[in-house]
């Protein structure tokens, strides 16, 4: 509530154009995944945000800072300049990248990064949540429950699934939650793929729905949008035996097919507890410039490259809460010990 009545204050009342004035000159970094469209129809709302809300919050960014992606933001943030930077990234590689975002951006003269998961672009096949989501809305909660704990073999998982039906709280985020951090990999891999296809699921066509394409990827390319790495299979790098085959196999491939390297890198799902000292040196020793996170804040020059914060974005999405974000309002209140980031 504090925070919310101070982002509005600051902004309404135009103050926040003094505290941009007043603070140290910043990259602040957007993160999101999809433009709302017939595409990701199937996504929670979490992962979208409407064409027309992203267009609005942009403009008004642009008016005050400088609109860029990824790696230009990170070099012009080291070189002597008087505007602060926005960079807008967006995670995974989906399709209303190419058909809704990149029309969008050559309206504002704008650009933008996007992380590429590699396995989509290789393999046409889909994350394991994918299948979740997908087997989660033709099933129903009550039934996915069901046949969930009759395939399971993970005891503990099982019990965890059981108490979320008995709680009332079995929806896609609680359940995916217990799936993504408690359930051992493999064996959701297994139970997950399983109820993918006994709900009808068709690996190759819910990608071809979803994920961009090489050809898309290049097109997007060719028309100056900024491509980074986001590993090979979307996997959680703290969770993995070896992160760097995640890393550097997802560098190699990108290499392979842009003709040049990457220079940036996004940790998937990118909390503290999803990626550790082994994932940044991963990120390093592959030879990305930057690795980003999705805690929020902002970036100076001298913020650890393997480690910079970014703004989640999504349908809820507010212009006077970003714009705070940006211009260093936040900021300003940790400098006397009071932290309402988020």
């Amino acid at each position: 509530m504090l925070r919310e009545s101070y982002a509005r204050a600051l902004y309404h009342s135009g103050l926040w154009r003094l505290v941009d004035r007043l603070m140290p000159r910043r990259l602040t970094i957007l993160a999101g995944h999809c433009v709302t469209a017939p595409s990701n129809a199937r996504l929670p709302k979490d992962m979208k945000v409407a064409e027309a809300k992203l267009e609005r919050l942009l403009r008004v960014l642009g008016q005050r800072f400088e609109l860029t992606n990824m790696a230009t933001g990170w070099r012009k943030l080291g070189e002597r300049g008087t505007r602060s930077l926005v960079a807008l990234t967006l995670d995974d590689g989906y399709k209303d990248n190419r058909t809704h975002l990149l029309p969008l951006l050559e309206r504002l003269g704008a650009s933008a990064t996007i992380y590429l998961e590699i396995a989509p672009l290789e393999e046409r096949r889909v994350n394991w949540s994918h299948q979740f989501f997908h087997a989660l809305d033709a099933l129903g909660p009550a039934r996915f429950v069901e046949r969930f704990d009759a395939l399971c073999r993970d005891d503990r998982t099982r019990a965890l699934v059981r108490e979320l039906a008995l709680t009332g709280r079995a929806d896609a985020y609680q359940l995916k939650r217990v799936l993504k951090y408690e359930a051992p990999a493999e064996e959701r891999r297994r139970v997950v793929e399983r109820l993918f296809e006994e709900a009808g699921g068709d690996q190759r066509a819910l990608c071809d729905e979803l994920y961009l394409t090489w050809a898309d990827v290049h097109e997007l390319a060719r028309r100056g949008l900024d491509l980074g790495g986001h590993t090979v299979h979307h996997e959680i790098l703290s969770r993995v035996a070896e992160p760097a085959a995640e890393v550097a196999g997802c560098r190699t491939v990108l290499q392979r097919e842009l003709g040049s390297a990457t220079p940036s890198f996004a940790y998937p799902f990118g909390r503290r507890w999803d990626y550790d000292a082994r994932s940044m040196a991963a990120a390093r020793a592959a030879g990305f410039a930057t690795a980003t996170t999705t805690h929020a804040g902002t970036n100076s020059a001298a913020s650890d490259p393997y480690e910079l914060k970014r703004l989640m974005i999504d349908e809820d999405v507010a212009v006077h809460r970003v714009v705070t974000e940006a211009c260093g309002g936040f900021d300003l209140l940790r400098r006397v010990g009071i932290d309402l980031s988020e």
